[in-house]
């Protein structure tokens, strides 16, 4: 590779640099456990350059010297102040507490693009932040080096070596020294280089002049991970396609546990009782109950999005659509044997959803059940998981384990959360409540009885459970969970049980109740 050319060059330093030896992140781990090679740099659009400023001449006696810059070690403890590391605060003000709010975000969240970031830190607790980032699905595509030494470092470090996508400086700098130190920078940087600064002053003064002076973004440690991802994620948004709404995708533990109704009566409560703009998708190519449960005749408007994913735009998507009513929109499947998933690759389920997401705040997704590469990275990559089960020993196994993948893959993001469907069909040989819960680890989000009938009916007559007498305990227990689904809260009333459906702390009330 050849060096970047400072537009106002400076003398050549007397000693050969010595180049550090970075920590790559460490790749990410397929479904199938394979590990994925990281992806290459994609150029960046309309990007946001780095001044280039023009630092006086330097003499040649005062180069800067070239030092062996450290690298990360993320096991290594934090010396104490008065070792002379910065004393960071760790309370954001109100003026910066965006950056320290993990899930205050009315949109969703998307992967960051192929891009290669290199991060140059002072404190090994940042250090340590940013490692643990890299690991969540949201940056699966970057390349990221992590190096210590600050923004002295990074100035010696591009004096002999091309600039990244994307530079992470941390620095306890001020005033002037900053602002000559950046200079420097700025005149060893490509133009197209975005540069983050990670400082130690909880200023918003000094973050609008670094903003002004074409920094991309300013923030405060303690870095949080979700915080620290979607500051990224916000850079390298499109300016094509800069709305990203929500997903929630419901996914049964096994096949026939009611996932389905459960699905379109979420999506129905969400954008008739709550007023939430939202799209259902069905994405169950041969047995997606969409077109039945909503009572319309065959319609392919999965099998036909996903048909055209290389050429999808929002034009081709809003036709494909149903608009059901002004707030609710349904992508229905056919249905058919004949239009298996398997013949789709993950990428053409990848670009319909995204084309759904930038066009409604939410997306509801009807997951079938079966396993395979889309299923898994559109379970992982959703905003919100929902998990549908029964209490029988398939379900019990089945759940856990999904439990656990999703722990796995996505540790930055709330648990999944988990409806308890069915609840006394087989009273002698289901498996009880308490113990279920705590197999898996997790509290009950919903629990719900069996009424075979209601459902029956329902789903005959192509109706929704709030046009159905009788079952106004099950859509309370459900507008509970929506609301939970909306806002990131369960309603304050807590929905008090009657003989249908139960929330939570009712439901287990009502069991104790009985086995005495």
């Amino acid at each position: 590779m050849q060096p970047n050319t400072p537009q106002n060059p400076i003398a050549a330093p007397a000693q050969t640099p010595v180049r550090p030896t970075p920590i790559q992140a460490p790749a990410p781990v397929n479904a199938q456990g394979g590990v994925r090679p990281m992806a290459a740099p994609v150029p960046v659009a309309a990007p946001r350059p780095v001044p280039v400023a023009a630092p006086q001449a330097v003499p040649v006696q005062q180069a800067p010297q070239f030092a062996a810059v450290p690298q990360f070690q993320p096991n290594t403890p934090m010396p104490s102040p008065a070792a002379g590391n910065l004393s960071m605060p760790q309370v954001a003000s109100a003026n910066l507490d965006e950056y320290y709010v993990e899930d205050a975000r009315e949109e969703g969240d998307r992967i960051l693009p192929g891009i290669s970031i290199q991060a140059f830190c002072e404190r090994n607790e940042t250090g340590s932040a940013i490692n643990t980032a890299i690991r969540d699905w949201r940056m699966k595509r970057t390349n990221v080096d992590i190096f210590m030494g600050g923004l002295s470092a990074a100035v010696d470090y591009y004096y002999n070596e091309p600039t990244p996508n994307l530079i992470v400086i941390e620095t306890g700098m001020t005033g002037n020294e900053l602002f000559t130190q950046l200079e420097q920078l700025a005149s060893v940087c490509d133009e197209k280089t975005k540069v983050v600064i990670v400082g130690a002053s909880n200023d918003i003064r000094l973050y609008r002049q670094l903003i002004e002076k074409g920094v991309s973004d300013y923030l405060v440690p303690p870095l949080r991970p979700m915080a620290f991802i979607r500051s990224l994620s916000d850079l390298y948004q499109s300016e094509e396609v800069p709305f990203f709404g929500k997903s929630i995708a419901v996914y049964g533990a096994k096949g026939g546990v009611g996932t389905s109704t459960i699905t379109h009566n979420l999506a129905w409560i969400m954008s008739e009782t709550l007023g939430q703009e939202t799209a259902l998708v069905d994405l169950d190519e041969s047995w997606g109950t969409t077109a039945i449960d909503f009572a319309y005749d065959t319609a392919q408007g999965l099998e036909e999005a996903l048909a055209q994913h290389d050429r999808l735009d929002e034009a081709i998507l809003d036709k494909i659509l149903i608009r059901h009513t002004k707030k609710l929109s349904i992508l229905p499947t056919a249905a058919s044997l004949g239009n298996g998933s398997g013949i789709h690759e993950a990428r053409a389920f990848e670009t319909v959803l995204d084309g759904v997401r930038s066009m409604c705040p939410l997306s509801i997704l009807d997951m079938p059940h079966i396993w395979s590469e889309w299923v898994s990275a559109t379970m992982v990559a959703a905003d919100e998981i929902v998990i549908v089960t029964t209490l029988d020993l398939a379900s019990l196994r089945n759940t856990k384990n999904l439990v656990t993948f999703l722990k796995a893959k996505r540790p930055n993001d709330k648990d999944p959360l988990i409806v308890v469907n069915m609840v006394g069909r087989s009273k002698s040989h289901e498996i009880d409540i308490n113990e279920f819960l705590a197999q898996i680890g997790l509290e009950s989000s919903s629990i719900l009885l069996f009424d075979p009938d209601i459902y029956a009916e329902a789903g005959i007559e192509g109706k929704m459970l709030n046009e159905m007498k009788g079952a106004e305990d099950y859509v309370d227990v459900l507008y509970a969970l929506a609301t939970r689904l909306k806002t990131g809260e369960f309603p304050q009333q807590i929905v008090k049980s009657k003989k249908k459906g139960f929330d939570v702390g009712s439901m287990l009330s009502a069991l104790k109740k009985k086995k005495k």
